[in-house]
């Protein structure tokens, strides 16, 4: 099992959910800590990046992250709806 790194990006988005889906966020981030080659691999400036796509109340959120394999660490950078997602993520990372 690979152990979680949340950056700030990711912790302020997820402070913005209900106790609840929070809940649903830890749920998904288990998933990826358990397969890590889960989400889809991105190409181009985002190279290395992987996205885990999921749904929360009709609506398909994405977590996106990276994995060091040598270090068995999952860094999580961010959180959000499809909207805008990957532009904000390029202009972070």
């Amino acid at each position: 099992m690979y152990e979680l790194k949340a950056l700030p990006k990711f912790l302020r988005q997820f402070g913005k959910f209900s106790p609840a889906d929070q809940n649903r966020v830890r749920e998904e981030l288990r998933k990826i800590a358990a397969d890590p080659s889960a989400g889809h691999v991105k190409k181009g400036p985002l190279a290395g990046i992987r996205v885990h796509k999921w749904k929360l109340k009709h609506q398909l959120y994405l977590i996106a992250y990276e994995t060091d394999k040598k270090a068995k660490t999952i860094f999580i950078y961010a959180l959000s709806t499809h909207e805008g997602f990957y532009k904000a993520l390029q202009r972070y990372v």
